[in-house]
């Protein structure tokens, strides 16, 4: 049976989505109500209430009855008016694109062509889980506000829209983009993608283990600046009212850090990354390969405790890692070695030469590193900077062009950064007024919007103008101007 069947349609071709649909987007407020309503029942309206259920002919009931029939009355006008909007709230896939409608008075029609989706999400929020429901999030290029989040369908139907819209996707782009060689591994719908279900290919992440995510959230900075926000509260004549914004600014950030991480796993099918996570919020989320860029492996101090790191990426198309957006952690916790191996899976490099130049510890054999005098502006970090390049055959120097960089950063918060010169999308060398008088410089690597940044910090001005030299000369692809993720394949250089 297919969504076509069992998705009811509008006389113009659109599926309704599911009825629930209104009263599902609008939770929130009427759990408030409700809680509102629960939370003003003082003694006197429990003791009404007792009264009446004993016919008490005493009490004046009608008042109390006025405000129960109010309610009813609110409730059934709300359902109402949800039915109108459902009624006017739905979506259709044609031949070129996918198309999603909504609103009474101001309709509102926003489409995506199937050659600039670049991923298609389930997502399962807590309540939708509840009623057996789930999202289909459209990725589309074009940066913010790009998406198009079909909402809510069954389950099952819900499933079968994401794999009609990545076959679809997947023919649309092979008959219309051939497979250019050095354009990254794929791209999402190119020949080579199949979407796989999330525990059927080959295993990248086991589950992250729930004592794991909880003790990595224990130990994160944001949690610690927490606690000793409480500590201070609590301890000093502050009083209550400095608690609130701590409570609002710090604790939904941890609580993302166990929600992106609860469960966490990772299988690879052909060049699709199945991702799959979330306690209250449950995703499945596709990455292709060839649509990241940037990748970085970062340790924070109080982790190495326990020898755990964490990998990101920078993927095209999808920019920061927000709570509506898919996550841009490939590992939110992790050993060293399933670290390693992840990032050998995802990035330029294979096994043999991350464990030759890209040790995340320390610079192995760096092509160029902050001088001495860099000490007067980076008097922590300045023994831990430094900039490798890799070319076909291993090491580069300045007359051999690269293949990847590497950046290596952090003493207390160890952080290495690599990237396929390809990818990079500008160059940009900064001279500040300390620097200039130290003859120091900073180039930096332009990536895609997202979590990854790179930078050759505090080399010496003459190290600097070469690796600015060196990556002009770095390979790109054939295409020129804005990619289908809006990227800019050609690349410049800059100068501040």
């Amino acid at each position: 049976m297919t969504t076509a069947q069992t998705a009811a349609e509008h006389t113009d071709g659109f599926r309704r989505v599911h009825p629930l649909t209104p009263l599902l987007r609008f939770w929130t407020l009427i759990l408030a109500v409700f809680a509102g309503l629960v939370l003003n029942l003082n003694l006197s309206s429990l003791q009404a209430i007792w009264s009446v259920l004993r016919e008490d002919t005493d009490l004046a009931i009608w008042p109390l009855v006025a405000s129960i029939g109010g309610f009813v009355l609110a409730c059934g006008l709300i359902w109402l008016l949800s039915r109108i909007w459902w009624k006017a709230t739905g979506f259709r896939l044609t031949d070129e694109e996918i198309q999603h409608r909504r609103g009474v008075l101001n309709t509102q029609l926003r489409t995506a062509r199937y050659d600039r989706i670049q991923a298609v999400d389930l997502v399962e929020s807590v309540i939708a889980r509840i009623f057996r429901v789930a999202a289909v999030r459209v990725e589309t290029a074009g940066g913010t506000n790009s998406v198009i989040e079909i909402a809510f369908l069954k389950r099952a139907e819900a499933e079968e829209l994401r794999r009609q819209l990545i076959d679809t996707t997947h023919a649309r782009r092979a008959e219309s983009q051939p497979v250019q060689e050095g354009f990254g591994l794929s791209e999402i719908g190119s020949p080579r993608v199949m979407e796989t279900p999330v525990g059927t290919g080959r295993q990248v992440v086991p589950s992250i283990p729930i004592m794991r995510t909880l003790g990595s959230t224990a130990l994160s900075l944001n949690t610690v600046i927490t606690v000793l926000a409480l500590l201070i509260i609590v301890f000093t004549p502050l009083g209550i009212t400095a608690l609130v914004p701590v409570l609002v600014g710090l604790v939904p950030s941890v609580w993302n850090l166990i929600d992106k991480s609860w469960k966490f796993q990772a299988d690879l099918a052909g060049d699709i990354l199945n991702v799959s996570y979330g306690l209250a919020d449950r995703r499945r989320q596709s990455i292709p390969l060839g649509r990241i860029h940037g990748v970085s492996m970062t340790q924070p101090l109080l982790w190495r405790l326990f020898g755990w790191w964490t990998v990101s990426v920078s993927v095209a198309g999808y920019g920061v890692d927000t709570k509506q957006g898919g996550t841009t952690r490939l590992l939110p916790v992790g050993t060293k070695d399933l670290a390693l191996h992840l990032v050998e899976v995802v990035g330029p490099l294979d096994d043999g030469e991350l464990e030759t130049y890209a040790d995340p510890t320390r610079i192995t054999r760096p092509t160029y590193t902050s001088p001495p005098q860099a000490t007067w502006v980076s008097p922590v970090d300045r023994k831990q900077q430094g900039v490798t390049l890799v070319g076909e055959a291993g090491g580069v120097g300045a007359d051999t062009a690269p293949r990847a960089v590497i950046v290596h950063s952090g003493r207390f918060y160890h952080r290495m950064a690599l990237i396929d010169v390809s990818h990079i999308q500008e160059l940009t060398l900064k001279r500040g007024p300390i620097q200039k008088l130290l003859n120091l410089s900073t180039v930096r690597l332009n990536l895609v919007p997202g979590p990854v940044s790179m930078q050759g910090s505090d080399l010496t001005y003459a190290d600097g103008m070469e690796l600015l030299t060196v990556l002009r000369r770095r390979s790109l692809p054939e295409l020129t101007g804005p990619g289908p993720d809006g990227e800019n394949r050609a690349g410049t250089v800059g100068y501040d």
